[in-house]
């Protein structure tokens, strides 16, 4: 076995420990779950958000973003849509945060009950050499995005419009030796890289900094982004 550089005396001693344990201090929760059947509605989508995009600015966010490149951002009142496709999406959208919401918490029911959720939410639509650099999302506890069409990357291009997240934690990656570079899942250490897929959801805290690397396809690639901020109704009376 891994022998110790120190004398075989205390090595031998270090042997019979047997009470040791693992806490995941730390832990940066992400939620994954998929739309059933997704195709049909996400056909829709995308027909309805190229076509709002073709209009021009009259749906386009009228802030502009330097680490936006390529891609265009719609304002952010889209849960307000009253189109069927958009609130059916929604109604995903919001029921999957809220469990996540609920697992990670644990409220008693009568708490839970009263959560209300705020929202913040907009489409891209991203095209060839289309990305966008490192940034969080101020202002709201959850975000998330939900692939609507991931385009057609190459498949000599890996990283084609994936997302990528940063390891939230500064310090952790100033030594890298046996002891650390093999660490498995919630405790690996570096940047976690995901690839969208049709229908998928993603869940992830907003203060986690991330980006889009260069699309690289000749099919839009087309995503829903929002943002949530949760505040409480107070008890009855």
């Amino acid at each position: 076995g891994p022998h110790a550089c120190i004398p075989s005396g205390l090595a031998r001693e270090c042997l019979r420990v047997s009470n040791l344990q693992i806490t995941p201090y730390f832990s940066v929760p992400f939620g994954y779950t998929h739309f059933e059947n997704p195709q049909p509605v996400c056909d829709e989508l995308a027909a309805l958000f190229l076509a709002r995009e073709a209009t021009g600015d009259a749906y386009r966010n009228h802030i502009r973003r330097d680490t936006q490149v390529g891609l265009f951002e719609s304002a952010f009142d889209l849960h307000m849509w009253p189109d069927p496709p958009v609130q059916r999406v929604f109604a995903f959208i919001h029921e999957s945060l809220a469990r996540i919401v609920q697992q990670l918490n644990a409220y008693p029911p009568d708490v839970y009950e009263r959560l209300v959720f705020n929202y913040h939410s907009w489409f891209h639509v991203t095209r060839n050499g289309g990305h966008q650099g490192v940034h969080n999302h101020p202002m709201a506890s959850w975000s998330g995005i939900f692939c609507v069409d991931p385009g057609d990357s190459p498949a000599d291009d890996p990283s084609s419009g994936c997302v990528r997240f940063i390891d939230p934690r500064p310090g952790a990656g100033m030594y890298s030796d046996a002891g650390n570079q093999s660490l498995k899942g919630q405790y690996h250490q570096g940047g976690q890289q995901i690839r969208h897929e049709t229908g998928r959801l993603l869940l992830f805290p907003s203060y986690l900094m991330h980006e889009i690397f260069t699309y690289r396809g000749s099919r839009p690639r087309i995503v829903i982004a929002f943002n949530s901020w949760i505040t409480q109704d107070p008890p009855p009376t």
